[in-house]
């Protein structure tokens, strides 16, 4: 990944984590999962992968938006799915995990071209490509959920699903960086990969193909480099000199982070109004060092608490901007786990009263059941319609048996709690910087 401003220009759209997966005819199985962090996520979006702060993954395309209908069981393409939505993005990457989350991006536009010819962050000059497959289009079809599909015959090499493809008209590019989200044969069958010779269904997720188009594939060197993100920090208060800004800012809880510290040396990206504006910077100084340490568990229990000051080398930061801290890793960095953070304090305080509630009701009843044993104990019921001491009996270890059962899960749930509270602030006490 390069590291000299790469980013500048780039407008976030939004967020969205995996919670689950789809199969989706044409498809195969997608991601789903909640849009958070942003305006929405578009159709024809650039995006990458996340795992637990880490990019995995870069320069994928949302070529197609499934969301399920709102009656019934139905699906439906969307173009723009909204915050707070649910959806299922296809993105070209065969290697996605619960939990993981995928980013939605637009690419700043140079001076006369679209932003489907701006190359990928990834992408070598294209005389360095080496070409894996091109395949010549014959026909264009309509899919009720991918929209147009190409029917095409590989005239070289071979075609895979996830790879990098380009649309070639009249032999100038029309459209870089698309993703192969799917394969199928000339009968319809879904295919990993197409040979030199056969026809089949090419899933680009572009609209502008027309017969007579040749799609490259072509082939992108891994990275040796990429980065692991940290929480998102909004400046609430911003003072500076002319080669230094100081900040007080406050983490945001939805934003992609993997480790929770912060220490001096680390990098950092400014954005204002979601579009990056500065990249390459450096984290200069940090009051009370390992910053979450405090902050991350209050936001993890999601208490509106915390804020720190930092320094970084940015004199134009202003109030409302955001700073985005990273570290620079090797790309065969294996993400460290997410700290699972506690409930809120809302939630659990919801929970005891429930619970508080179902013990308190028991217990009375259970109570009123072992009164009225002993009472018909001692002075049988006249009639059948009392009850006898049996009954009451078996009423009262009842009773007592839900109030006990209740009471040891409300019991349990704080001790897990507390122990989860103090996990997490093990993990994000302050730490030697990895540099």
């Amino acid at each position: 990944m390069r590291m000299q401003s790469v980013w500048v220009g780039e407008k976030r759209l939004g967020l969205m984590t995996v919670s689950g997966f789809q199969d989706v005819p044409g498809l195969g199985l997608l991601p789903k999962g909640r849009v958070v962090g942003g305006p929405g996520i578009a159709r024809g979006a650039r995006a990458r992968l996340l795992r637990h702060g880490t990019v995995i993954a870069e320069d994928l395309r949302i070529g197609a938006l499934i969301k399920k209908a709102g009656i019934g069981s139905g699906l439906e393409p969307r173009e723009r799915v909204g915050i707070l939505e649910r959806c299922m993005p296809a993105i070209g990457h065969r290697h996605v995990l619960k939990g993981d989350q995928i980013q939605a991006y637009v690419r700043a536009e140079p001076a006369g071209v679209g932003s489907d010819l701006v190359p990928g962050y990834q992408d070598p000059l294209p005389e360095h490509r080496r070409g894996l497959g091109r395949a010549e289009v014959r026909e264009v079809a309509g899919d009720p959920l991918a929209g147009p599909v190409a029917r095409a015959v590989v005239t070289d090499g071979r075609l895979a699903v996830g790879d990098r493809v380009r649309v070639v008209r009249d032999g100038r590019p029309v459209a870089e960086a698309l993703r192969l989200l799917a394969l199928a044969d000339g009968n319809g069958g879904p295919e990993d990969d197409l040979l030199q010779g056969s026809t089949g269904t090419l899933y680009l997720g572009h609209p502008d193909v027309r017969p007579g188009d040749v799609v490259q594939a072509y082939d992108v060197p891994p990275p040796q480099r990429t980065e692991e993100r940290k929480q998102i920090l909004t400046v609430l208060l911003a003072g500076s000199n002319a080669l230094v800004a100081t900040a007080r800012v406050q983490p945001v809880p939805s934003s992609p982070h993997g480790g929770q510290e912060l220490a001096v040396g680390h990098r950092a990206r400014v954005l204002r109004d979601r579009v990056v504006v500065a990249d390459g910077l450096t984290i200069g100084d940090v009051r009370e060092p390992g910053l979450l340490q405090t902050v991350a568990v209050d936001y993890g229990s999601k208490a509106r608490a915390g804020w720190l000051d930092v320094g970084v080398d940015f004199p134009g930061l202003r109030n409302g901007d955001e700073i985005e801290p990273y570290e620079v890793v090797p790309a065969d960095h294996e993400p460290a786990p997410q700290i699972k953070r506690p409930e809120s304090r809302r939630f659990m305080v919801g929970v005891t009263v429930v619970l508080g509630a179902v013990v308190a009701l028991f217990g009375s009843l259970a109570v009123w059941a072992g009164v009225t044993a002993w009472q018909s104990f001692r002075t049988p019921p006249a009639d059948d319609t009392g009850l006898d001491g049996g009954s009451a009996l078996g009423l009262t270890l009842f009773f007592t048996a839900i109030t006990a059962v209740f009471a040891w899960m409300l019991v349990m749930g704080h001790r897990h709690q507390r122990r989860r509270r103090e996990h997490a602030r093990r993990r994000t006490g302050p730490r030697r910087f990895r540099g």
